[in-house]
């Protein structure tokens, strides 16, 4: 027998039920803002891709949805916010890859809260590398790789907090992705990283590259990169995606850091 008094339960009920109308409500109005401001078909796409990202992050048990100010996290100037990739570009990337557990090793620069190496860890990479620079993040992804833990396919998975600028590229890293996470002097670190790794220790190497269709991509000036492809980016349609692959013999004779093209560019 219950010892609760049957208003209580009711008057509970009520007021459960009076904030999920409230809710509701809100949410229909904020859609029609949405509407209003963006247009039905860009409403629609907006509201298709949070809800296909809810989905996959209930799918998997893991929390990465969110965008987050760099200020808060501890980035620079040259730090991106953060934002996790659709997963429909994810699932792209990782065919584009196409890894054999002999042999690949992914490496994700910014990888967050830990989504792209989650993915990746899905498939039958030999291991993958998430580098962070926020400890808050880093927290985040490991405890998201825990709670997924038994549906990885690859188990050698690390999350270094450290800053890019001062990661040196493991010799048998052979994919590499970045989701626009930082630019400046900070990529150009990065790209001067991936190249000496190349000349140090020769090897097949891909490259992915997600930036704003509005940013100039650096990538494209290196002469020990070609482009291979460019990928669909589903919804985004104000986003680009490209896909590398390095030339290791050019890497060891580079000459030019991407910020010395950039001069060098400048003065001609």
């Amino acid at each position: 027998m219950s010892l609760e008094h049957p208003h209580t339960v009711n008057a509970w009920s009520a007021s459960d039920m009076l904030y999920g109308w409230t809710t509701l409500v809100q949410k229909m109005v904020n859609l029609a803002a949405n509407a209003r401001k963006l247009g039905l078909r860009e409403t629609w796409k907006l509201y298709r891709y949070r809800i296909h990202e809810r989905y996959h992050d209930w799918r998997l048990g893991i929390r990465t949805s969110g965008l987050i100010d760099p200020s808060e996290l501890g980035g620079d100037a040259d730090c991106q916010p953060y934002e996790a990739i659709h997963y429909r570009c994810l699932e792209t990337i990782m065919d584009y890859f196409d890894p054999s557990p002999d042999r690949d090793v992914l490496l994700d620069y910014g990888s967050g809260m830990g989504r792209a190496v989650i993915v990746a860890a899905l498939r039958p990479f030999r291991r993958v590398i998430g580098v962070e620079l926020s400890a808050e993040l880093s927290a985040a992804a490991r405890e998201n790789l825990r709670r997924v833990s038994r549906k990885l396919h690859c188990h050698d998975v690390q999350i270094i907090t450290t800053d890019a600028r001062d990661y040196e590229v493991p010799q048998d890293v052979t994919a590499v992705f970045l989701f626009n996470p930082f630019t400046g002097s900070v990529l150009e670190a990065v790209q001067n990283h991936i190249r000496q790794s190349l000349a140090d220790h020769p090897r097949p190497l891909r490259l992915v590259y997600m930036h704003p269709m509005h940013q100039e991509n650096t990538f494209d000036r290196l002469e020990w990169l070609e482009r291979d492809a460019r990928l669909p980016t589903a919804d985004w349609d104000d986003v680009v995606m490209v896909g590398y692959r390095a030339i290791p013999e050019r890497a060891a004779t580079e000459p030019h850091t991407a910020r010395a093209i950039l001069c060098q560019n400048e003065r001609h």
